[in-house]
């Protein structure tokens, strides 16, 4: 019996919803037991980490990261749990933690599970959690298929209902009650006056899905506790659930993609409004749908899209993002804040600023305060230390870069590895969604490494005064050429954030960026998340422009 004297000591606890009815190893037991084989071992005991009704076979899981978290702070050095697979029902979430663990000094132990700690051990729990992603996969497929019937038969498989449905529970000859949908007298009213203040407008004339959703927000209606936005409005109005069918299996949650026709499941229920306004709402949406035509094409070349936030972090603002909108039948275009614009002013006072006005701004106090010889001078005076202690810090750097990068491509080799032994499939979008993560931070790790590597090997051709200020004019000459096709690109690795306030507007962006820049990287290099040059309070706020104070909603 291995001795966990001097370590501090935690249990994690979980049971998913489908084990929780089935009675299986509830969470006391789990406890008790992870306790006892503390106590039995001279460990000390911290806590219990518990986490009722969640799945694991992911680890986005509230409770699980926590735990991590407080790992990594040092709060206890052993993790205790019943098995594996009250944490982990994937072989890829069970290896990438495991590293996890061991990097933060961490023991994981599985009670039922209790392995030698010698690569024989090891080799011995990852085949465990293999078989335990597989058992997961078994049960999903059953589960799966009991719902597939359940809806076939016109039974509700425990979703939240939409908006003007309710459920009732249906007896069984054998067996639990099953449920059905019916509607609900409180708020079917509600779903007939969405569709019918959309498709006939109101006594002041049409209305559209946007001011659709403010004129709910201000009547104080909402969607089981929740404001309107115009995406639930959109929802409610395709949903084909209000004309007496609702689709099962229609989307695939994980993979966040639409299944195919073929697949779906239609559930026969209660309809609350005609097919007539129905499809009429269908065919006014079809006419104004802002995605069709000229206007997404202009919204792709707005200059500080996704950049622009409402507020500059005080009072000011929700801090949500400001994207494009239009005045006066499309004459004048302006970011807006998105929360104002899609639900009301109830949501965010909102502003509404000339799209124009504040790209020129923004360009020329980038241009002023940042580009100019003096500023980069300071901004990069770590590319310009030309002495011993500058070229120990640059090799101390890249030797950490290069170590960094050793790590991902053996985390990338892992997870290739298990693809081609069979143990994960290419299709498993996490597979995709990990190798696209590690190649990202691969090229931004490349671009570094270049331009330290070039450094140290021709002082030469490292960041002179003389290349700052060439640099400072391209670039300048660059930013203010609205026909220039690198304009947006270097705006892009620039400017990471543009906050504006009611007075002010506070502009960031990043070091890294700028000697990535001025080394030659290109500009599409992806850039990774570094100190901003916008290091304090007041080094990039700027007052809008004269009109600024009119243009605050």
């Amino acid at each position: 019996m291995d001795s966990l004297a001097g370590r501090k000591c935690v249990v994690y606890a979980r049971v998913s919803t489908i084990e929780q009815a089935n009675n299986n190893i509830s969470i006391p037991d789990q406890q008790a037991q992870g306790e006892r084989y503390v106590s039995e071992r001279a460990g000390t005991y911290v806590k219990t980490y518990i986490e009722p009704g969640a799945s694991a076979t992911t680890t986005a899981r509230r409770v699980y990261q926590e735990m991590l978290t407080d790992g990594r702070d040092g709060h206890f050095d052993v993790v205790i749990t019943h098995s594996l697979s009250r944490m982990f029902r994937n072989a890829l979430d069970y290896l990438q933690a495991r590293a996890e663990f061991r990097a933060a000094g961490i023991k994981l132990i599985s009670i039922t599970q209790d392995f030698s700690s010698d690569p024989a051990g090891e080799l011995a729990l990852s085949m465990v959690a293999i078989f335990d992603e597989y058992h997961s996969a078994e049960n999903a497929k059953h589960v799966k298929r009991t719902m597939l019937e359940n809806a076939r038969r016109g039974y509700w498989n425990g979703q939240t209902p939409s908006l003007g449905f309710k459920t009732t529970s249906v007896p069984q000859p054998k067996g639990k009650d099953r449920k059905k949908l019916v509607v609900d007298e409180e708020t079917a009213p509600l779903v007939r006056f969405i569709f019918s203040t959309y498709v006939h407008g109101t006594p002041n004339g049409p209305i559209g899905i946007t001011k659709l959703a403010a004129l709910l927000n201000e009547r104080g209606d909402t969607v089981r506790g929740k404001k309107f936005h115009v995406s639930n409005v959109h929802f409610i109005l395709t949903n084909t659930a209000y004309i007496g069918v609702v689709f099962f299996n229609k989307r695939d949650s994980r993979a966040k993609v639409t299944r195919p026709e073929s697949e779906w499941v239609p559930m026969s229920v209660p309809p609350i409004i005609d097919e007539e306004l129905f499809y009429a709402a269908q065919a006014q949406m079809s006419a104004r749908d802002p995605k069709m035509g000229s206007a997404a094409e202009r919204t792709k070349k707005n200059l500080l899209t996704k950049k622009v936030k409402c507020g500059t972090g005080n009072e000011d603002g929700c801090g949500g993002g400001m994207t494009t909108a239009t005045g006066k039948s499309g004459q004048h275009r302006y970011y807006a804040c998105h929360a104002s614009s899609k639900a009301g002013k109830s949501e965010c006072p909102g502003r509404w600023t000339p799209m124009d006005k504040l790209d020129n701004l923004v360009v020329e106090s980038v241009i002023e305060k940042v580009l100019a010889p003096d500023r980069l001078s300071k901004l990069l005076e770590a590319w310009l230390d030309r002495s011993a202690h500058g070229e120990t810090q640059d090799r101390k750097e890249l030797k950490s870069l290069r170590s960094r990068q050793t790590r991902l491509e053996g985390e990338s080799a892992s997870v290739i590895k298990l693809v081609r032994n069979g143990i994960l499939s290419p299709d498993d979008p996490q597979v995709e969604k990990e190798l696209g993560q590690i190649a990202a931070q691969k090229r931004a790790l490349a671009a570094d490494i270049d331009a330290l590597e070039r450094k140290l090997a021709d002082p030469a051709k490292a960041i002179t005064p003389q290349i700052l200020t060439k640099f400072g004019d391209l670039i300048s000459n660059t930013m203010r050429d609205r026909t220039n096709p690198l304009r947006q690109a270097y705006v892009d690795l620039l400017i990471s954030r543009v906050e504006v306030g009611n007075d002010v507007v506070r502009i960031m962006g990043t070091k890294t960026a700028l000697s990535r820049a001025a080394n030659g990287t290109p500009p599409h290099a992806v850039p990774r998340t570094e100190r901003e040059w916008c290091t304090r309070e007041d080094s990039n706020l700027w007052p809008l422009p004269s009109e600024g104070s009119a243009l605050s909603s």
